[in-house]
């Protein structure tokens, strides 16, 4: 307790310090102000007038049933990765969950899954499934190094959460509930998901806004041992999103991102560093083993050679990784796919799906730009048929304030990728400002120290804010569905009137007085809505 604080605040210690002790309390005002942001700039954060860090759902039932009392709200953070302002306070007083201590894994690996408390990381998951030959069934996301699982439950991803067999979660009102096989008084765990209704989706892509969640039983699959990789250029938005829509029923190919001319020429010096470094060295290995060397292995060697470089005059670039049994058998399946790519496209080297897959797929560096330049993306999602149509639009919308762009000295790109039904839209912003407290701490060292010198532009990071709230009011009016809702994306203004009574009228009876994640979602404390 290393800073001043009124009577109030220590009285809010002194009772938060009986429950998970005074250790596990962080008052100090730094650290409460960096645990506050995400990797976007907010104008409105409440910092929290505590951290609490939990150790149990014991714990938290005791924090949840304490707050009422105490008068405070409150937020839940993981690891904080996340740019929607889903855990930053914008009420306050508000104690902040850090819920990084909630990190126990069991491998249940004859069962097919595992328990994994919501603050273990994805990388820990993949790093200790790995010697068994298993990987989680969930799309993990790319900061994976420092996110965790609750975060990712409560956010969502592209493919769904199918992967997730059963949660507990610890209500409002302090009580711990389990879900799917988990609830039965057996007591055999979260093997199955289907066990009555569906109540562990009720917290999947809740947002914390319904209940807080502690740990979750997630499926396990056999990790294929057989693997291909493609990648192609192409001169147009349009050519590689038509292309997407073809090659969308082809579920073999279970990775696939699309990028534009400045992500794709950047991607090899901002992500995946050393994975690329083994990649090349693999493919340098294999290009000298005698035998039958294919039009894609030679690809894949030249682009060795030309290490980071490898796409420095790429256009739209598309990178795809095919699994299953044997090599041979996911060859077989990916050349169906080369062939519809080539129609529009052309094969360039593989290198970086190659080196997703050394790497896991995980990578925190890409959350900054070359030189240091603070990112932020914004996501959109729409049916896979309408992806010509969306590329076509989201580039209008650019081409009006590219002016304003390059007066604020800010640029972008497009991420985008496409499931069996949809397309995935991902513009992302770069700009020269100020560094944040919560970037540097994950960076390595010699970055950090050189990044940390960055001044700060106060205007352009404005401009930032003002153009990408008009982007998302661009995307609602074309009918944009989106992941990570928290307070940055329209919910309640997007759906039907009765879908929004459904969500308020569970939100009334998990949390009757609004105090978990406020203004999640939409759901406004005090509100009559």
């Amino acid at each position: 307790m290393n800073d001043a604080r009124d009577s109030r605040t220590t009285d809010l210690a002194s009772a938060f310090g009986k429950i998970i002790g005074d250790a596990n309390i962080i008052t100090d005002a730094a650290e409460r102000d960096l645990l506050s942001h995400d990797v976007f700039v907010w104008d409105d954060i409440k910092t929290p007038v505590l951290v609490l860090r939990p150790g149990s759902a014991t714990d938290i039932s005791e924090i949840v049933k304490a707050a009422p009392k105490l008068g405070v709200n409150i937020a839940i953070r993981g690891g904080g990765m996340s740019y929607t302002q889903g855990y930053p306070p914008v009420t306050a007083p508000t104690v902040l969950l850090d819920m990084r201590r909630l990190d126990r894994l069991e491998l249940h690996l004859n069962d097919r899954y595992v328990l994994a408390g919501v603050g273990c990381t994805w990388e820990r998951i993949h790093r200790e499934l790995m010697p068994h030959g298993f990987v989680a069934d969930y799309q993990v996301p790319m900061s994976g190094i420092v996110s965790t699982v609750g975060g990712a439950l409560s956010q969502n991803v592209p493919l769904g959460q199918t992967g997730v067999l059963g949660l507990e979660v610890v209500r409002v009102d302090g009580g711990i509930v389990h879900t799917g096989s988990w609830a039965h008084k057996g007591g055999d765990g979260p093997y199955h998901r289907n066990y009555g209704p569906d109540l562990t989706g009720i917290f999947l892509g809740d947002n914390g806004a319904y209940g807080i969640k502690t740990a979750a039983g997630l499926h396990i699959c056999q990790k294929p041992t057989g693997k291909a990789f493609a990648a192609f250029d192409y001169t147009s938005y349009e050519d590689l999103a038509a292309t997407m829509i073809e090659i969308a029923p082809f579920d073999f190919v279970n990775e696939h991102v699309g990028l534009d001319p400045y992500e794709s020429r950047n991607i090899a010096r901002v992500s995946y560093g050393k994975a690329f470094e083994a990649a090349q060295s693999i493919i340098s290995d294999q290009s000298g083993v005698v035998g039958k060397i294919t039009q894609a292995a030679k690809l894949a060697a030249t682009g060795a050679s030309a290490g980071t470089n490898f796409l420095a005059n790429a256009n739209w670039t598309l990178h795809l990784k095919s699994t299953s049994i044997t090599n041979d058998a996911a060859e077989f399946g990916l050349e169906q796919v080369r062939v519809i790519c080539a129609k529009r496209g052309t094969p360039i080297p593989d290198l970086l799906p190659r080196a997703r897959d050394v790497s896991g797929g995980f990578s925190i560096r890409k959350f900054l730009g070359v030189d240091g330049e603070r990112w932020v993306a914004t996501n959109s999602i729409f049916p896979i048929g309408r992806a010509v149509d969306v590329a076509t639009k989201i580039q209008g919308f650019f081409a009006t304030k590219l002016d304003d762009m390059k007066a604020h000295k800010v640029g972008h790109g497009f991420v985008t990728n496409y499931g069996p039904t949809y397309f995935l839209c991902e513009p992302t912003f770069y700009w020269v400002d100020e560094v944040s407290p919560l970037h540097l701490r994950h960076l390595p060292p010699d970055e950090a120290e050189r990044f940390c010198k960055i001044p700060a532009d106060p205007k352009a990071r404005r401009f930032v804010q003002s153009l990408r709230k008009e982007l998302t009011a661009f995307f609602f009016k074309i009918g944009a569905t989106h992941l990570q809702l928290a307070k940055a994306y329209p919910y309640r203004e997007a759906i039907e009137p009765e879908t929004w009574r459904l969500a308020k009228e569970l939100k009334a009876l998990l949390d009757p007085d609004r105090r978990l994640n406020p203004h999640n979602l939409g759901f406004v404390p005090g509100a009559k809505d």
